[in-house]
């Protein structure tokens, strides 16, 4: 008689290797581009400059280095974008402030400077990135975002003209002074040298500085009175 057949035990399968995983993680909310422009506003913010590149960026989302020129063909591109949005945030707060200020020319001179000085303190690193060299000033985006900004101060100077407060002339002439008031505030707020004392005391330092200004244009007009 036979020998009963032996039964084959069913051979171990090796189990299928895991599925490899991607070293990029999914990014910020589907939203690449966004992710990338928020990054850079926070290397800026903690850097106090520009001097990341787009691979740290890449890095530090967690995407691919060539990830980031999906959507900028380069740094310059990104910065550029950043300027845009930094202009065009600017205008849109200073805008309020001076509709919110009502029609008397002194409040509304004030409520704009310190808006602009505000933005300074609030979104650092869009203030900063406004006046960077590696921006594309030559872009028609940055061109029409810094006129929106720019017309609100002439608008307001050609107001003034018309009501007989300002001296006429061309109101870029007076801009000038006017501007480089609202950055030197807003530069020395934001670096921390006029807050010391709280916010309270830095809206009375930035009001008595545009004040004193305002009283130097009114003053500049043949017989005009202070507003």
């Amino acid at each position: 008689m036979a020998p009963p057949a032996r039964r084959r035990r069913p051979r171990a399968r090796t189990p299928p290797a895991p599925a490899s995983r991607s070293v990029e993680r999914p990014y910020h909310h589907g939203d690449l581009r966004r992710a990338v422009l928020e990054e850079a506003l926070a290397l800026i913010e903690e850097q106090g400059n520009a001097s990341f590149t787009l691979r740290e960026v890449a890095r530090r989302i967690g995407v691919s280095h060539a990830a980031p020129y999906r959507h900028f063909a380069d740094k310059r591109a990104l910065m550029t974008e950043l300027a845009v949005q930094a202009s065009t945030g600017l205008a849109e707060q200073v805008s309020a402030a001076l509709e919110q200020a009502g029609g008397e020319l002194r409040a509304r001179f004030l409520a704009a400077g310190y808006a602009y000085v505000r933005f300074a303190l609030e979104r650092p690193a869009h203030f900063h990135v406004m006046y960077s060299s590696e921006v594309d000033v030559e872009d028609p985006r940055v061109a029409a975002a810094t006129s929106r900004s720019l017309g609100l101060l002439l608008g307001f100077i050609e107001e003034a003209q018309r009501a007989g407060a300002f001296p006429p002339g061309d109101p870029t002439a007076l801009a000038v002074p006017i501007w480089a008031m609202h950055h030197g505030l807003a530069t020395l707020a934001a670096s921390g040298a006029l807050s010391k004392a709280g916010p309270v005391e830095l809206r009375r330092v930035v009001d008595d500085a545009h004040a004193r200004l305002l009283d130097g244009l009114l003053l500049a007009a043949p017989g005009s009175s202070r507003a």
